[in-house]
């Protein structure tokens, strides 16, 4: 979910204001399960649980990284990528986590084994369940554990940010060979991906008990790699097709429709599970649309309010699932349970200002420093 645009949206600020809109679908379906918001079952089911929007993030993601660094990456080396992607995502793993200490206090001086199991999938060795789950994630490295007991305790959306970093740890070799590829090779990689992804679902689902596939499907970062790569192959035709000449906004408006009609006709008749299977190709049309057209859709995704929650999404993200279990702690429900949500993307937004932005440009400093700095009475000679 972690995307590299600036203050101002950076070159696609309605790519930026999409991510609010799916982080508010995650937050309400997750607030839906927990008791929070009465949100009916149509809408969660054409919401898929939110399940669908994480898929739009790792498309958006491989976009706007390959948008952002592909000419950096081609050229040079990967170590100033790495440095900018734990400056842009471990701040808010680690804020969430400390968000989260309460909720297992809670949980452990309770000793209600019913409310464990339920906020935490923990049925015994709470213990050893807890340190385990929390070195994962610290790690970043939970998605690639099929165990509720390792998932969902702390903060349990962070499984997608551990296949983030999986398509991190790949994004330079990916991009490198996926740049000098034709139109038409590069095409046939992503389908084949997809379709290869596909027969590995089907397995998965066949084979696997119900208790280990469910989270090997929607969080095993090999399954969701192939979303991720789609949007590393829009970036790659969006920059070909800027390069040529002529407007693209008619053909960036055909891509929006295609995608809008396609995404809503799967959200209402949901054929096969995973959703997001089907709904990724279209993220893909859907983002490559946007950014090829040259004025707003209606101005609203270019609304600067707007662009700010899509900048905040990803704090916001992080820390709806500790702010709702606190909630619930001191007795909120379905009732008054949007005042919460107000609360939470209010937080966001305040995370975003006060945390997540300072504490990212905080450590990229540390991190150019570094590279900077030359021995004393060594001018000249950089220490690393």
């Amino acid at each position: 979910m972690a995307v590299n645009l600036n203050q101002s949206g950076g070159a696609f600020p309605a790519l930026t204001s999409i991510r609010f809109m799916a982080a508010l679908a995650v937050v309400l379906s997750h607030y839906s399960e927990n008791q929070l918001l009465p949100l009916p079952a149509s809408v969660f089911n054409f919401l898929d649980g939110g399940r669908s929007a994480v898929s739009l993030f790792f498309v958006l993601s491989g976009f706007i990284l390959t948008f952002t660094y592909r000419d950096k990456l081609v050229r040079g080396g990967a170590r100033t990528f790495y440095e900018a992607r734990i400056a842009r995502i471990y701040p808010v793993i680690l804020l969430g986590l400390l968000m989260c200490v309460p909720v297992v206090i809670y949980l452990v001086h309770a000793g209600d084994a019913s409310l464990m199991l339920k906020w935490y999938a923990i049925k015994g060795a709470i213990y050893p369940a807890l340190a385990i789950s929390l070195i994962c994630q610290l790690l970043l490295l939970n998605a690639w554990f099929p165990f509720s007991a390792i998932n969902q305790p702390w903060n349990g959306p962070s499984d997608s940010v551990s296949c983030e970093a999986f398509f991190y740890l790949l994004f330079p070799f990916l991009v490198r060979r996926m740049a000098g590829l034709r139109p038409a090779r590069l095409a046939f990689f992503c389908v084949a991906l997809w379709l290869t992804t596909g027969v590995w679902i089907a397995l998965l689902d066949a084979y696997m008990p119900v208790s280990r596939s469910g989270a090997m499907i929607y969080a095993m970062p090999v399954t969701r790699l192939a979303e991720f790569v789609m949007g590393i192959c829009s970036a790659l035709f969006y920059q070909r097709l800027q390069a040529g000449a002529g407007s693209q906004h008619v053909r960036g408006k055909a891509l929006v429709a295609l995608a809008l009609t396609g995404l809503v006709g799967l959200s209402a008749w949901r054929p096969v599970s995973p959703s997001f299977f089907l709904d990724a190709p279209f993220f893909a049309a859907l983002i490559l649309g946007l950014a090829l057209l040259e004025r707003p859709v209606v101005g609203i995704l270019s609304w600067r309010p707007l662009v700010r929650l899509g900048e905040a999404s990803y704090s916001l993200y992080l820390t709806h699932m500790p702010i709702a279990l606190w909630s619930l702690m001191i007795g909120f429900g379905r009732s008054n349970g949007w005042i919460v949500i107000v609360f939470s993307v209010l937080v966001s937004l305040l995370c975003f200002k006060f945390y997540e932005e300072p504490m990212r440009k905080r450590i990229k400093a540390r991190f150019a420093d570094m590279t900077t700095r030359v021995p004393s009475g060594e001018p000249g000679q950089s220490v690393i």
